[in-house]
């Protein structure tokens, strides 16, 4: 009877040692089957977070905090996975936010890597991370996350694409104007090349014949009471990764500055927004006029078959994500945090 009551007494006091406390999260679910939404949040209040939809449409908001018991931080700009990792950009905060995927658990901060944008892995143990603030693109080690070096580049380095063991950086220009590409090689850490394209180039993608596309958004320059007195056009262009030439360039009228470009799967249709959503055949001589999407979004994602795309609302309140068949039909919407403005595929 002593030995019964001594197991019954063991089994419980294992079982309430391994539950959830008051500091610790309750049932942190498996991040595996869906993907997340990175919310900045308003800018100065320190309320950006990430939510994650699931496959089956349904939505679980403030993950990280949720799991960790700490708020990110100021203006969530982006999130991106390396090895099993989640690197989360934490733009006015100054910081990178490293999680496991799987759990959502904190493994590290990344400290001091002044107005980081995007975060792209390159090699299966360096990543590289743009910075506005140093106009530079940080070198981080994989196995320790830390930063290692950093690359001179143009001003306001915003997205980062890998083709043929190289690195394509659109300088943005930042507030102010810029229009190149710089070209790093990976092996060296060393820019080889420099682009031209049309102004504030900020985003790019790698086509199925290995090519770069670059989307240039344009400039508007305004006057002290915030007049546009000038605009130049934005264009997408198509770049040879061997040689680095402009092979095409596809320019929008002046007044629209389109932006946020990705690819299917396959890597023979483009995505952009321009107010709404547009598609492009990688085989098309000319834009298309017709939108995918007839909505206005502020972010644009796809997983390489679906696309999706954020509503902002007014700014204030949560906004929503919408997702979308690859003809244009809607599968699901979900509200989500505070200016939702980007993806993160698991």
């Amino acid at each position: 009877m002593k030995n019964n009551y001594l197991y019954i007494l063991l089994t419980v006091t294992l079982i309430y040692s391994c539950s959830s406390g008051p500091d610790r999260p309750v049932n942190n679910p498996l991040f595996d089957d869906g993907y997340f939404v990175t919310n900045e949040g308003n800018f100065g209040s320190g309320n950006g977070s990430v939510s994650f939809i699931s496959n089956n449409g349904s939505v679980q908001n403030d993950v990280f905090y949720n799991t960790n018991m700490f708020y990110l931080g100021d203006v969530v700009q982006s999130m991106t996975t390396a090895n099993d990792k989640g690197y989360i950009v934490v733009n006015n905060s100054g910081k990178v936010e490293v999680v496991d995927m799987d759990s959502m658990n904190h493994i590290k901060t990344i400290e001091n890597v002044g107005s980081p944008r995007y975060f792209t892995q390159v090699t299966q143990d360096k990543a590289y991370l743009s910075d506005w603030n140093s106009n530079s693109v940080h070198i981080i080690d994989l196995s320790t996350d830390n930063v290692v070096g950093s690359i001179s580049v143009g001003a306001g380095p915003e997205s980062i694409t890998v083709a043929n063991n190289k690195a394509y950086v659109c300088n943005v220009g930042g507030w102010g104007l810029e229009n190149t590409v710089s070209v790093i090689d990976i092996s060296s850490d060393q820019v080889v090349s420099t682009i031209n394209v049309n102004d504030k180039p900020n985003s790019a993608v790698v086509d199925a014949t290995g090519n770069l596309w670059v989307l240039s958004g344009g400039y508007t320059e305004y006057d002290a009471n915030w007049n546009i007195v000038n605009e130049t056009a934005g264009a997408l262009a198509n770049i040879d990764t061997y040689t680095d030439n402009v092979i095409s360039n596809l320019e929008f009228p002046v007044g629209q500055h389109p932006k946020n470009l990705v690819s299917n799967r396959s890597g023979d249709k483009l995505y952009y927004l321009n107010g709404t959503i547009y598609s492009f055949s990688t085989s098309n001589a000319s834009l298309d006029s017709i939108p995918f999407v007839n909505k206005y979004f502020y972010g644009l994602g796809c997983d390489g078959l679906n696309v999706y795309g954020t509503d902002a609302m007014d700014y204030v309140q949560s906004g929503w994500s919408y997702k979308y068949d690859r003809y244009g039909n809607t599968i699901d919407s979900n509200q989500v945090g505070i200016i939702p403005g980007g993806y993160c595929f698991n």
